[in-house]
């Protein structure tokens, strides 16, 4: 499928040029010699590679580079209610708060679990080179949208009513807002799940999973109102568990026949709580409906199996569990991110389809936002910024020095940017390492 702002094209691989990002083959990926599902071409050796197991492929021109590039705004589409998103010239892309443009940690420790009620007038430029807001000032315009969003799902589960719809209409005009800033920045949006933090599960859970939703269906091309669409219901297809008593939710240990049936009873709750709500169509409702069903019939509450459930209702299922997982739960500690990606990898074909997880493991890369890495200069670094079209080197953040010890003045670096290490390679990453390696605290580093 073909979305809103991507320019693909099926070529021969007989016209393939150095430049040209490969979104798709005319074969399974598994069996080629290609690590990741989507890439730059940067020499001939992988030209010549395509050629030899393929006769086309797709190339995706928003994302090439050079003169195989073209605008990735050539073909989008605003709604007509909608102003297009202004695009800065380099000289206006700069920084919309007093704190330095690179100094992510400082606006982290602005951030952290801190409520931020400054609204800014204007949205974060979008940078003419790559199509984004910069992360820094992303995160400091849409910290106050997800400040909103938590107090007002606070009401909500308060009220134990949704007030004729009134609470409904304020949390979709939120993620309204929230879409967009998911579309100027993605990163900015995964790093703010993780800085405001409430320790209340529930309100950290349904913002990771509308987030997460968001950034995957983007990724997935999908339309800009089904995006907005899954926002919503991902925000609120757990409301229903109002209605369970905190111990049951909460119980650390293994529940009973009649209390694992309460808390199935909460996708019933959760559809004749939303069912007249008039933010909510027939679609949305059969994605609640459908988010604990599994691909192999081990869900509830109805035990559908393959093609019977929605494929929506599976994507919101298996991002639902990806969340849950790397939050402290009361029955379970957080994994890390690349843990949480392991096991959906292990779930391919029985909890969730192959080709979804698939996506979903490429939609989040190699190195997932948040994960430490170790560098071939020794130092270790966390990763704060994807870089859409080389994945292996996304922008970092210096933490350990080459001796281990803690960076007083942290640095970043942009490894698309070929920064050199003292001894005058190429930065490069070597491995990506556990979340406590080296004895790290991320939140004493105002990283999580």
């Amino acid at each position: 499928m073909i979305g809103e702002g991507v320019v693909k094209e099926t070529l021969p691989t007989s016209e393939l040029c150095v430049g040209m990002y490969v979104s798709d083959l005319d074969r399974p990926w598994l069996g080629t010699p290609f690590l990741l599902q989507g890439f730059l071409i940067e020499d001939t050796e992988q030209i010549t590679q395509l050629q030899q197991c393929c006769k086309t492929v797709e190339i995706d021109r928003s994302r090439s580079i050079g003169d195989q590039a073209k605008s990735r705004s050539a073909n989008f589409q605003f709604k007509p209610s909608e102003p297009a998103p202004r695009t800065a010239t380099v000289e206006e892309y700069v920084q919309v708060d007093e704190a330095k443009p690179e100094d992510f940690p400082a606006i982290c420790r602005l951030l952290r679990n801190k409520r931020s009620s400054r609204r800014f007038a204007k949205q974060p430029a979008i940078n003419p080179v790559d199509g984004q807001s910069r992360l820094e000032p992303e995160m400091l315009y849409s910290a106050p949208i997800i400040d909103d969003i938590k107090q007002t799902l606070e009401a909500i589960r308060n009220s134990f009513d949704l007030e004729s719809g009134e609470k409904i209409r304020q949390i979709s005009a939120l993620v309204g807002e929230l879409a967009g800033s998911v579309s100027r920045n993605p990163d900015a949006m995964l790093w703010l799940t993780r800085l405001k933090s409430t320790d209340r599960y529930s309100y950290d859970h349904a913002v990771d999973v509308s987030i997460h939703l968001m950034i995957f269906g983007r990724f997935l091309n999908l339309a800009a109102e089904m995006v907005e669409k899954l926002g919503l219901v991902g925000m609120m297809q757990d409301i229903g568990k109002v209605d369970i008593p905190q111990d049951v939710l909460n119980k650390p240990d293994r529940l009973t026949d009649e209390e694992y049936a309460l808390i199935q009873s909460h996708v019933a709750s959760s559809l004749e709580m939303l069912a007249n709500q008039a933010n909510f169509d027939a679609e949305m409702l059969e994605i609640v409906a459908g988010h604990h069903e599994r691909h192999d019939g081990s869900g509830y509450p109805s035990r559908l199996q393959g093609e019977k459930i929605s494929l929506n209702a599976e994507l919101a299922g298996m991002i639902d569990a990806y969340c849950a997982m790397t939050r402290n739960r009361s029955y379970n500690p957080a994994v890390s991110h690349q843990r949480a990606l392991e096991y959906l990898i292990g779930s391919r074909g029985s909890k969730f389809r192959e080709a979804l997880v698939d996506q979903f493991i490429q939609c989040m890369g190699l190195y997932p936002v948040g994960t430490l890495v170790e560098l071939n200069s020794s130092e270790v670094a966390v990763v704060i910024q994807q870089n859409r079209v080389r994945r292996l080197q996304p922008r970092v953040l210096i933490v350990l020095a080459a001796d281990k010890s803690i960076e007083r003045y942290p640095r970043t670096l942009d490894l698309m940017m070929n920064p050199a290490t003292a001894l005058g390679e190429t930065y490069r990453i070597l491995r990506s390492l556990p979340p406590d390696a080296y004895g790290i605290n991320p939140s004493e580093l105002y990283l999580a």
